[in-house]
């Protein structure tokens, strides 16, 4: 297994909504990030971009793996060299550890002791903001928790959620390892989403969402709509899902705005990449030896400055 932490690991960039997306995942490791390859269902096109990122990056990428997910730990042989799980992922930590490094997603501290314990060796402390599976603490507020932790003393950290340049630069000043992107690079000139997606995510304004069954989507309504049980995380997490907006859910969060934020001022992948780790760098910098004070921001917050 290679070092917990490294110097593209600042950025991770998932690809975004539960979509397998290898080109742009293979554009982020390219341009110094850590990309990520959301593997879905674990269906023959998750199967293939898989195979296609292994080619384009041997080694130096990611997997996420949620319980939608049909693939097995076996069928990573090859790579990736990080895995990480979402809360509900059925792969036990104690079969990926000794070959892969594992991040765990979690929503508030009492996981987050127990990925710990099972063997995680980082977090990403997915917020309230985020799309999909999410908890009750907003981001920053979950960030700090697990930092003062003391269970939790060593453990790399990760934010995800209503992450722009100047919120990167505060969580990583107040301890964070780095920070998680996934749909602000959704309308990126790499992003394969099928345009419907697209055309969704342009009008969004950080107020079009609702959570169902733990999971944060797009708030829609008409014919064709699905409409699971409010309470039964498992149905909502069944139509998560970016390819058909008529028969699932899409797992966007508060922060769905930045999208088009980010296509606007930054075109591609690379451009997002040097944009949020020169704000990084900037105010590690300027910042004072405790840094503590700076993580209090939120996707609005960053909406307003970015």
């Amino acid at each position: 297994m290679t070092s917990l932490v490294r110097a593209h690991d600042l950025i991770l960039c998932l690809t975004p909504f539960g979509e397998a997306d290898a080109a742009l995942a293979a554009s982020a490791c390219a341009a110094g990030a850590f990309g990520v390859l959301d593997l879905g269902t674990g269906d023959r096109r998750s199967r293939e971009e898989l195979s296609r990122l292994r080619r384009a990056v041997p080694g130096r990428f990611g997997v996420r793996v949620t319980g939608r997910c049909a693939l097995d730990p076996t069928d990573l042989a090859g790579g990736p060299d990080t895995v990480i799980l979402a809360p509900d992922a059925p792969w036990p930590v104690n079969r990926l550890g000794s070959a892969h490094r594992v991040l765990a997603e979690v929503t508030d501290s009492v996981r987050a002791r127990q990925a710990v314990r099972d063997g995680a060796h980082g977090l990403i402390a997915r917020g309230a903001e985020a799309g999909g599976r999410v908890g009750e603490l907003s981001t920053f507020v979950l960030l700090q928790q697990l930092l003062a932790d003391e269970e939790l003393d060593g453990v790399p950290v990760w934010a995800c959620g209503g992450v722009g340049p100047h919120t990167a630069a505060a969580a990583v000043a107040g301890g964070a390892a780095g920070v998680v992107l996934d749909s602000q690079l959704a309308l990126l000139a790499e992003s394969s989403l099928p345009e419907s997606v697209r055309a969704a995510l342009r009008s969004l304004d950080g107020s079009e969402t609702v959570v169902l069954g733990g999971h944060r989507v797009l708030r829609r309504r008409g014919p064709g709509t699905p409409t699971p049980p409010t309470d039964d995380p498992e149905t909502v997490a069944s139509l998560l899902g970016a390819r058909d907006l008529r028969t699932q859910l899409l797992p966007v969060g508060q922060d769905g705005f930045l999208a088009a934020r980010f296509a606007d001022r930054w075109a591609d992948v690379r451009g997002v990449v040097s944009a949020v780790s020169a704000a990084i760098q900037a105010l590690a910098d300027a910042a004072p030896a405790d840094g503590a004070d700076l993580v209090t921001g939120s996707a609005s917050a960053e909406g307003a400055g970015l």
